[in-house]
Order: structure tokens, then C-alpha cells, then sequence
């Protein structure tokens, strides 16, 4: 059951204006996860949308609490427990979508991602022109990868299409600081970490050495990486780390559930 709630009424179907921001890719949206009717870390989720709106000078409609007020109705409406939730603030609209949430547990054994040449423009907003991310995920996604690592031409590895990007140096744990999308759940593994966190950059022909690699997103949370194009990571199976972070992640948001 899907249920979408516009301008805080539900409907049966969004409908905007084709005139409006939507025809010119203005908006801003956000994507989170409920667990037992709850939105998980709803207000950085939202705090994060007002500043993609800043960035791109677009005033929201609503306010946070109320906006707030709004996701906790659609939550509440859906009978699922676990749903994926997108908020979407264009000029004169509020969009909020429930689809129920369904996870692949499968993932949390390993997922290969495919390398594509792609910069993302305006890279800490996240806007609704969001081609770019679309088709390299896409790409990845009909060739059986689980997700796209966008590099630069000369190889350097920015993020995922849909994620953030981390890796394991012995015992330290790396990820990019500047000119990516400033993940909520990546914030959450860098703050609940007990490797030491160091930023820096790396280029994709170093990353496919590295023996533990993973992503991370508001719906899925920690991903391991086990194959970056053809090339296996470490020994082909989750590494040691980064099972411990995702036990910390789900003792933290999940603990009720068995690990």
C-alpha cells in the first residue's frame, strides 16, 4: 500500500503543474526509512533538506515542524511498519510518499558495484535534477551491480550514485570529506566508529585493492563491498571491520532486532 500525502492532504496521486519547478528539475527531496512506524533521524533528514533548499534559494512551503507534523501523519496512516519514505519540497508543493520497505538481507553479504565516469554537479544538494546519479545507477543496476562508484576522468572516486563510500587502511577507517553528499547515515558511522576515521581521497584502481570496502544509505545502512567491476575485494567476503560497524549500527537503530 503506497499513501501519499500533497500540500497535507492525501491523495491518490501527486499532480503538479508542468510549468512549474518540477519542469525545470527546482526542488529538493530526501529519502529515509521507518522502523515499527518510526523515521529514523527524521530531523537530520529533514535539517538537511532546508539546506539543500537554502543552497539553491528555494523556500520550503511549510516549516520543519511542520513538515515534521506531516511525515509523522503518512507514517502513521501506512499499516506497514517498515516503509521508504521521500519528501520532496518544490516551490509551491510538499510531497510526501510511504511505499513499503523491503531489504534484501542478501546484501549484507556482499554486493558488487560497477566504476562510471560521472560528477554530479552541486554535489551536497540534494536536488530533484538527479539525472546524472539516475542513469549511472541504472546503468550499474541492468548490468547486475548493486550500485555505481562515480570517479572523475582521472579516476578518482567522489561516491556512490545512491550511497557514500568508505574503506578500511589496516585499521583506519577512510572516507571523502568535500564534494559529495553529506550522507545522514554516513555521519552515523563516522560518529559510532572504533576505528580512528581519517578523510582523504583515492583513486578507483587503489580502492579495488583495499580488502574492505562498503557503502552506506538511509534505507539500507552499511553495505559491504565484495566486487568493484571485476575485480574482487580482499577475500571475496565481508571483512572483520566492517561486520563489527554494522553490528554497532543495528545495536544503535535496530535492538530489538537479532543480529
Amino acid at each position: 500500500m503506497n499513501i501519499i500525502l500533497q500540500n497535507n492532504k492525501f491523495v491518490k496521486d501527486a499532480k503538479v503543474s508542468a510549468l512549474g519547478s518540477i519542469g525545470r528539475g527546482y526542488g529538493v527531496f530526501e529519502t529515509l526509512r521507518t522502523h515499527n512506524h518510526t523515521a529514523l533521524q527524521a530531523e537530520k533528514h529533514i535539517n538537511r533538506l532546508f539546506h539543500s533548499a537554502k543552497q539553491i534559494d528555494l523556500k520550503p512551503k511549510y516549516n520543519k515542524a511542520e513538515i515534521t507534523k506531516q511525515l509523522n501523519k503518512v507514517t502513521n496512516k501506512s499499516p506497514h511498519k517498515n516503509q521508504r519514505i521521500k519528501i520532496m519540497v518544490l516551490e509551491k508543493e510538499l510531497i510526501i510518499f510511504s511505499s513499503p520497505l523491503k531489504i534484501n538481507e542478501k546484501i549484507y553479504e556482499g554486493v558488487s558495484c560497477k566504476s562510471i565516469e560521472c560528477i554530479r554537479s552541486l554535489p551536497e544538494v540534494k536536488s530533484i535534477s538527479y539525472l546524472s546519479s539516475y542513469l549511472s545507477h541504472e546503468r550499474a543496476a541492468k548490468e547486475g551491480y548493486f550500485d555505481a562508484i562515480l570517479t572523475d576522468k582521472n579516476g578518482e572516486v567522489f561516491e556512490g550514485a545512491y550511497s557514500n563510500i568508505f574503506w578500511f587502511e589496516e585499521n583506519i577507517l577512510c572516507t571523502r570529506k568535500t564534494e559529495i553528499l553529506l550522507g545522514i547515515t554516513r555521519e552515523s558511522v563516522i560518529k559510532l566508529s572504533p576505528y580512528k576515521v581519517k578523510f582523504k581521497t583515492i583513486t578507483i584502481k587503489e580502492l579495488k585493492k583495499k580488502n574492505e570496502v562498503f557503502l552506506t544509505t538511509s534505507v539500507s545502512g552499511i553495505v559491504p563491498i565484495i566486487k568493484i567491476d571485476k575485480t574482487k575485494i580482499g577475500n571475496g567476503n565481508p571483512g572483520q571491520n566492517t561486520k563489527q560497524l554494522i553490528k554497532k549500527f543495528k545495536n544503535l537503530f535496530f535492538p530489538q532486532e537479532k543480529i
